[in-house]
């Protein structure tokens, strides 16, 4: 009857010692998990603080950024304002110069072709003239339904232009010019064959004038604007009314010294 007791009694406390061991086996690794866990959970705070400060730090960089690129845009719309003011002034000069200079020059040929008393001073004020505006000039005499060179300025000929001889030609700025009696002037992308010159070269301007003497067109000077530097230049424009204005006023000036030898010669007479 004891025996069975004894067993029981045995077992129990067995039992007992076995669920001790196996609580503090439980607590021991819920212990330890729960410190795996909060260090865990203490480097996940640390991580998210990190995180924070860099975003916030990159919320400044882009503040920053953003004050930057508005200081640099307002400064950069100053410099294209004075940019504009700068290139609206350097137009207005050189309009201001297109105009001014050729009339400056104006009066100085006036005067010469004024003071002129036989017509190859004329022709020679005329010529020096248009080589105040014009880069190259060539006086070219009409005989015999051809054009012989007589005086050039700014050219390069490989030989004397006294020995260049150029066919007249309906189709070119020359021979226009002979055949019409008046100014002949071509603009922009004129070349040697639309000109009909046997010039290189491409000048934005150029003129034939005809040189009438008694009725009859004796003499062409041909001018234009090649190899000129194109913002210190006159416009191509003005180049053209400022040869025509020439040419007016030495018509004019020939006229009255054909006149004047006419009257001298019947006086001798």
């Amino acid at each position: 009857m004891d025996s069975p007791k004894k067993d029981l009694s045995a077992l129990q406390a067995w039992a007992a010692t076995e669920s001790a061991e196996l609580a503090a086996r439980f607590v021991g690794v819920v212990g330890a998990q729960t410190e795996t866990l909060q260090t865990e959970l203490q480097e996940a705070r640390a991580w998210n603080e990190a995180l924070r400060a860099e975003l916030d730090e990159a919320h400044e960089r882009v503040e920053r950024a953003e004050v930057e690129v508005s200081q640099r845009s307002a400064q950069f719309e100053r410099t294209l304002d004075e940019l504009r003011q700068e290139h609206a002034s350097t137009i207005r000069e050189q309009a201001l110069s297109c105009i001014t200079l050729p009339l400056d020059e104006l009066l100085t040929v006036f005067n010469g072709l004024e003071r002129s008393t036989t017509l190859a001073e004329a022709l020679t004020s005329l010529f020096d003239g248009l080589g105040r505006e014009f880069s190259r000039v060539a006086l070219f005499a009409v005989r015999a339904g051809r054009l012989e060179g007589v005086q050039q300025s700014g050219f390069e000929f490989d030989q004397d232009i006294s020995k260049v001889v150029i066919p007249l030609s309906s189709d070119s700025l020359l021979g226009r010019s002979v055949s019409s009696g008046r100014i002949e002037g071509a603009l922009a992308g004129v070349a040697s064959v639309s000109t009909g010159m046997p010039f290189g070269g491409e000048p934005g301007c150029a003129v034939a004038l005809p040189i009438s003497i008694r009725g009859v067109v004796a003499a062409v000077i041909y001018a234009d604007d090649s190899d000129r530097l194109e913002f210190a230049s006159t416009a191509p424009q003005a180049l053209v009314k400022f040869a025509e204005l020439l040419l007016m006023h030495a018509t004019l000036v020939l006229f009255r010294i054909s006149a004047e030898q006419r009257q001298l010669r019947r006086d001798l007479a």
